[in-house]
């Protein structure tokens, strides 16, 4: 999949790229993962694309 920015909220990723907004927060929330970020103070969740990319190939089912 190609997406439209290399770091996007999760909003954003749920409007323009058609995700769920519960099967990213699963992600979001899974132990040692590095691809999902909340910056100190805030409440939203920025996502590096490229490293999502990579997660999901990774834990897609063969």
């Amino acid at each position: 999949m190609t997406y439209p920015r290399k770091v996007m909220k999760t909003m954003e990723l749920v409007r323009e790229c058609g995700y769920k907004y519960t099967y990213l927060l699963n992600l979001a929330h899974r132990p040692g993962q590095t691809y999902a970020r909340k910056l100190p103070g805030g409440r939203d969740i920025y996502w590096d694309t490229e490293k999502l990319e990579k997660a999901e190939i990774k834990h897609s089912v063969r």
